[in-house]
């Protein structure tokens, strides 16, 4: 795959901040990945991700949101966009080589009818990236670390569940565990490892009600920013210091999320 230049940049054009650094890393890692055709973007929202990272279309982005889709269409990163849930893709066995799917994974209630389906749509050999949060996600936000700080750990525990809530995560697993679900749906980990370490997980999570013009605009007109160009000229000043701040933020000892490659064995 071919990918495009200034990956930050183009993100911060076109989406609020925090959503922009923690997308940069996650393009970091697909930049290191062989990604062999055809390849499926399980749960490809509005696609603005393949947009922004791939130079090239993706074979299918699947998602079973309709008005995501219309964005995607729009972007036209995809040659082919089905509407559907991940454990009901209509393609025959083994029909792709290659699947990936960023941050997704955590927000589906039921996670192995969708891990059987990817099993059966990946032939022997076959391959399944895929970016989720790890334990440490929630912990590293801005409150749970002042009110652990003062020792309220019970509010802590219920400021904790509340924003699971509003983020709609289901899954909130070590690394182990996120390698031990994938191997008992027939798939090998090849590969894994953290990232978004803490300073930049809090970032992300401080930065975040600053992005609350950017969530009504995509609630009302189903893109998170009216005229790029303007944020583009304007975050282009700063674009830079943001590398040096995420630099080696896609690899970390501890992190906030979790990076998992695995080949499909059975």
């Amino acid at each position: 795959m071919k990918f495009k230049n200034d990956v930050l940049l183009r993100y911060v054009s076109e989406a609020p901040l925090a959503l922009a650094f923690e997308r940069y890393l996650e393009c970091a890692i697909y930049q290191d990945l062989p990604l062999e055709r055809p390849i499926l973007d399980l749960g490809c929202g509005e696609g603005i991700f393949a947009h922004i990272l791939f130079d090239e279309k993706i074979d299918t982005g699947i998602d079973p949101n309709p008005r995501e889709l219309e964005r995607a269409r729009e972007y036209d990163g995809y040659t082919e966009l089905i509407e559907c849930y991940g454990n009901s893709i209509p393609k025959p066995d083994g029909s792709y080589k290659t699947v990936f799917s960023n941050s997704v994974l955590e927000h589906i209630p039921d996670l192995d009818p969708v891990l059987e389906e990817v099993r059966r749509i990946l032939p022997v050999g076959g391959v399944f990236y895929f970016t989720v949060p790890s334990d440490k996600f929630d912990h590293y936000s801005v409150a749970n670390g002042i009110l652990t700080s003062l020792g309220l750990n019970s509010l802590a525990e219920k400021f904790r569940a509340s924003y699971d809530r509003f983020w709609r995560h289901y899954h909130y697993y070590p690394l182990n565990k996120w390698e031990d679900l994938i191997r008992s749906h027939g798939f090998e980990v090849t590969q894994s490892h953290l990232y978004d370490p803490k300073r930049i997980c809090r970032t992300n999570d401080f930065l975040a009600p600053f992005g609350a013009l950017g969530f009504i605009m995509k609630r009302l007109t189903n893109r998170w920013v009216l005229i790029p160009g303007l944020r583009k000229a304007f975050w282009s000043l700063f674009v830079r210091q943001f590398e040096k701040f995420l630099e080696n933020g896609h690899k970390s000892d501890e992190g906030g999320l979790v990076f998992v490659a695995a080949k499909r064995i059975s």
